[in-house]
């Protein structure tokens, strides 16, 4: 028997080779699953202990998928052999996962389209600010470059506030600031979009506005009903619950113009929990408008709609998530930021 037990496994009575090759395939996968979950594999394959975050040779993306290997040794004969990063593409629920890789695959994290992450100095200009200092760029942690920059001089800058949230560090808008991204060419009439915002709104006067892409689909807190509100594909959900409290929350938006009705075409979740939305009499359509700039804390168009708050973290993502997706990344925010 050769190391980790591989070499001996056979089917049946090993007169089928393909079977013979395809057992020892899985074999293989389930020590390299076990090592990469920080289990323990003995030198005639048993595998033992629990999944360990510690050990160096864990790794984030921990479950294979034998739906991604192609050909005979997969369960689908016509998978494609070329899908990045297979065969670890297989998504499952994380109570806490510690990053952003581990909550997401590598298929999913291309399609992050902007990353902002009030906790990581470095991703400002300058870098590395003092607590309380203004900056002149937050940098986007996405490979796409999509940098938010303050929309006028330098009496309208967010400032970076240390040691605010988990002992992390956010963004603060004191009601004349905003940022802005132009262009944003990729959420021109998108058919599917998430997001993900960690904050805190400290006033609710002027109609306060989280993010916004003009107003073909944003975000914005209403004193008429004490909710929050959204633009989305010519409609205009209002959320039934979660008043503003004062308090950091891990606010999701899911968008796809793909599925058939309201309630499966736009949700809302507060704190990993569904939030009934409010939809009237107009229908949400299939693509987000045409407006090719995003804001972030304010609404571009005549100054207005400021925002009174923290952002701790802002993810977009162009895609649909799965449900177990979306899970993911709030378990990650939450952990993260002790939400």
């Amino acid at each position: 028997m050769s190391a980790n037990g591989i070499a001996h496994i056979i089917s049946g009575d090993g007169s089928d080779p393909v079977a013979t090759k395809a057992a020892r395939q899985v074999a293989k996968l389930d020590i390299a699953q076990a090592k990469r979950q920080g289990k323990v594999v003995a030198d005639d394959g048993t595998i033992t202990g629990d999944p360990d975050t510690t050990k160096t040779y864990y790794r984030p993306n921990n479950v294979y998928d034998l739906d991604t290997l192609s050909l005979a040794y997969g369960t689908v004969a016509d998978a494609d052999p070329l899908v990045p990063a297979r065969p670890w593409t297989k998504i499952v629920a994380l109570d806490t996962p510690l990053t952003l890789e581990e909550a997401v695959p590598s298929t999913v994290l291309v399609e992050l389209e902007s990353w902002y992450d009030g906790s990581d100095s470095t991703a400002f200009v300058p870098t590395g600010p003092a607590d309380g200092a203004t900056f002149t760029q937050w940098t986007d942690k996405s490979s796409f470059a999509h940098n938010a920059n303050p929309y006028g001089g330098a009496l309208t800058r967010a400032s970076y506030q240390t040691n605010e949230l988990n002992g992390l560090s956010v963004v603060r808008f004191d009601g004349n600031d905003g940022l802005t991204i132009n262009p944003y060419s990729s959420l021109v009439n998108a058919s599917a979009v998430t997001i993900f915002v960690v904050a805190k709104l400290s006033a609710t006067a002027g109609y306060p506005k989280l993010f916004g892409q003009s107003q073909s689909f944003d975000m914005f807190y209403s004193t008429d009903s004490n909710s929050w509100r959204f633009n989305v594909a010519g409609a205009g959900p209002i959320t039934s619950t979660g008043a503003n409290d004062g308090a950091f929350h891990i606010h999701t938006i899911a968008f796809d113009g793909t599925q058939s009705t309201n309630a499966t075409r736009f949700k809302y979740r507060r704190d990993k929990i569904n939030n009934t939305l409010n939809f009237g009499i107009t229908p949400v359509g299939t693509t987000i408008g045409p407006a090719s700039q995003l804001d972030i804390g304010f609404y571009s168009i005549g100054s207005s709609q400021f925002m009174t708050g923290d952002i701790a973290e802002f993810l977009i993502f162009t895609k649909a998530l799965s449900t177990t997706q979306i899970q993911n990344v709030e378990n990650y925010l939450s952990t993260k930021w002790g939400l």
